[in-house]
């Protein structure tokens, strides 16, 4: 299934918080089926029990191990993906600074975000999208 590009996603709102200040924001979220959460938690694992396979690494012991931890960590960490931040805009609450956050990617509860000017940690609470993938 093919992602929908970051320009045809609906922006919806947000919220940045710091101690005990907010302020408003926009977010582009995918909202993540069970279905897409179980199709790549089980690539991952099926990539890490081959992969060895592929790169002609002989069989031993530590490295059935090694690869079964990889992969059933990674496919873990997938199925616990709801969310995905695709966009983050908006000023942070501590020093006013308007700008683009750059830790996107698998969100989490709460999604901790740094301000690119002061290097302070913000929380960001994102209303859900209504675009399912």
């Amino acid at each position: 299934m093919a992602l929908p590009t970051p320009s045809a996603l609906p922006e919806v709102p947000a919220r940045l918080h710091f101690g005990g200040k907010t302020t408003e924001a926009r977010a582009q979220v995918i909202e993540r089926s069970a279905r897409w959460r179980q199709v790549g938690a089980a690539q991952q694992l099926l990539w890490w029990l081959l992969a060895p396979v592929a790169f002609f690494i002989p069989p031993h012991i530590p490295w059935v191990l090694l690869v079964l931890g990889i992969g059933g960590y990674r496919a873990v960490t997938r199925m616990m993906e709801h969310r995905t931040l695709v966009s983050l805009h908006g000023a942070c609450p501590k020093c006013g600074t308007e700008q683009a956050f750059t830790e996107l990617g698998r969100m989490r509860q709460p999604h901790k975000v740094t301000c690119a000017n002061c290097r302070w940690e913000i929380e960001a609470e994102v209303a859900h999208s209504s675009t399912v993938t």
